[in-house]
């Protein structure tokens, strides 16, 4: 894979990081600026992940027909031109429109991104450390997004973000009209085409394929539910100003990015089974801590930088379950498998953060903190089954 691939598949992970993952932040200035209910807050999450998973379920397998980097260049413009329309605009109506569309774009892009990394990847260790780059880049995505998003806010317009963005996109669309990309395997396997629902079917008719789309589902579940609302659960609990608390989501996407990049140093010496387990177990005792010691009316501020840091026992779970899962099917069948994977994970993103929003509205951010807890757990059963079926 040449330098100029790899910075073009970065950048175009990066653009749509820095959109869909700044839906906390809007979602608490949308509250702040416009009045909108919580309730309504919480939609704007389904806006961009049902429109993932219906783009996914419907156009996914027809990716390689229409060709990877051709799909990624309608994408990136897509996104350029309406995150364009929303920083002149600025008004509300724009916003669900923004994440509906960078929805749809980044269902398709996010295929073009995968079956690349299938081409180009040797064998199964080297997929696992392609796909754990690519993640945590997609992180820093994550993870520059509040920072600019604070710097904004500080300034008094927290929508100029975008004209960021639109240029970061024409950033990206730029490089990938000057990058030629290889789009078949040389094994021979970009003959066989695709077929379509066809595929779909016989990958879920497989118990290990349905126990991973589970897996996946419950991980945004927990990593897109404290995203989204951990804005508005440091402003509500802990009385941090609103550009601190775009700042400490930065955090939390950062820690996400870490522990992706030092993942491969220690899944060399321990299984990476027994990693995820204990990843999660160390997960969900923080939350609990947290939860517990921030009960008061008064609660110390120190512990919102702690709540960030859940993201680092959580971080690689996601790109190393993609990994084996992907390793284990022919090449033809990637693009039906990553559509999967995105409507399983864009459906668990939805619940998560609707189920948040209706507890924080009729009770209070920090009880709706609470129910990550019950997707951990969950998420431990089910890793257990899936290592199950890995071994079967």
């Amino acid at each position: 894979m040449s330098f100029r691939v790899q910075l073009g598949l970065a950048l175009n992970l990066i653009v749509f990081a820095t959109v869909l993952n700044s839906v906390g932040i809007v979602v608490e200035r949308s509250i702040s600026d416009w009045g909108i209910p919580k309730t309504v807050g919480g939609t704007l999450e389904g806006c961009k992940d049902l429109t993932i998973a219906f783009t996914s379920l419907l156009l996914a397998s027809q990716v390689p027909r229409l060709g990877y980097r051709r799909v990624m260049m309608g994408g990136l413009a897509a996104v350029g031109l309406i995150c364009l329309l929303l920083a002149a605009v600025q008004q509300f109506w724009t916003v669900p429109l923004l994440f509906i569309v960078c929805g749809a774009s980044f269902a398709l892009v996010k295929v073009s991104v995968y079956a690349t990394v299938g081409i180009f990847a040797r064998d199964k260790a080297h997929h696992a450390a392609l796909m754990n780059r690519l993640e945590g880049i997609y992180q820093v995505g994550a993870l520059l997004a509040p920072l600019v998003f604070s710097w904004m806010i500080a300034r008094g317009n927290w929508i100029n973000t975008y004209w960021f963005v639109a240029g970061l996109a024409a950033l990206a669309l730029g490089l990938w009209v000057f990058t030629p990309l290889r789009e078949d395997s040389g094994d021979g396997s970009e003959g066989k085409k695709s077929g379509g629902l066809a595929d779909v079917k016989g990958l879920l008719a497989r118990p290990i394929v349905c126990i991973f789309l589970l897996c996946a589902a419950v991980y945004v579940m927990i990593e897109q539910s404290i995203g989204t609302w951990l804005p508005t659960f440091n402003i509500d609990v802990f009385r941090l100003p609103p550009e601190k608390a775009a700042t400490l989501l930065s955090l939390y996407f950062g820690s996400v990015a870490l522990s992706r990049f030092v993942f491969g140093f220690f899944v060399r010496r321990m299984s990476a089974f027994v990693l995820q387990l204990a990843y999660l177990s160390c997960a969900f005792g923080l939350l609990v801590t947290v939860l517990l010691l921030s009960r008061g009316a008064a609660p110390p501020q120190g512990l919102a930088y702690v709540l960030a840091c859940v993201g680092f026992f959580i971080g690689p779970i996601y790109p190393t379950l993609n990994s084996m899962m992907l390793s284990q099917l022919d090449k033809s069948l990637h693009s039906s498998m990553t559509g999967l994977i995105i409507v399983s994970s864009a459906l668990g993103g939805t619940i998560g953060s609707q189920i948040l929003g209706a507890i924080s509205q009729h009770y209070t951010t920090h009880a709706a903190f609470h129910f990550p807890l019950l997707p951990i757990a969950a998420l431990f059963v089910l890793l257990i089954l899936f290592h199950g079926q890995e071994k079967a």
